[in-house]
């Protein structure tokens, strides 16, 4: 049986944490939380994008024309939505309404 002669786990990890010197892990926490942090981002600007959006201003010809477009978009933010608000159900989390200030 082999013997182990360097330092305890928790001296090394204890020393570590003193050092203060992020490794190779600590970094990649980082790019995670700063993935995570976009892709809030990125839907905050999505929903700005769609509240710009007012189609009651269209006339029904500007409307017969771009209506094929326009239902496959709103059907692919539909699936979209539903894919990512059920991943979060999934996991066990309730999607809720913000309440009033």
């Amino acid at each position: 049986m082999r013997s182990i002669t360097g330092p305890s786990l928790s001296a090394a990890l204890a020393s570590r944490a003193s050092r203060g010197n992020p490794g190779p892990r600590d970094s990649l926490g980082r790019l995670r939380t700063r993935d995570r942090i976009e892709s809030i981002a990125r839907l905050r600007a999505a929903a700005r994008a769609l509240g710009d959006v007012d189609v009651t201003g269209w006339d029904d010809a500007s409307l017969t024309d771009h209506l094929d477009d326009l239902s496959k978009v709103l059907c692919s933010l539909d699936a979209e939505l539903a894919r990512v608000a059920d991943d979060v159900r999934a996991r066990g989390f309730r999607i809720e309404e913000p309440k009033a200030a």
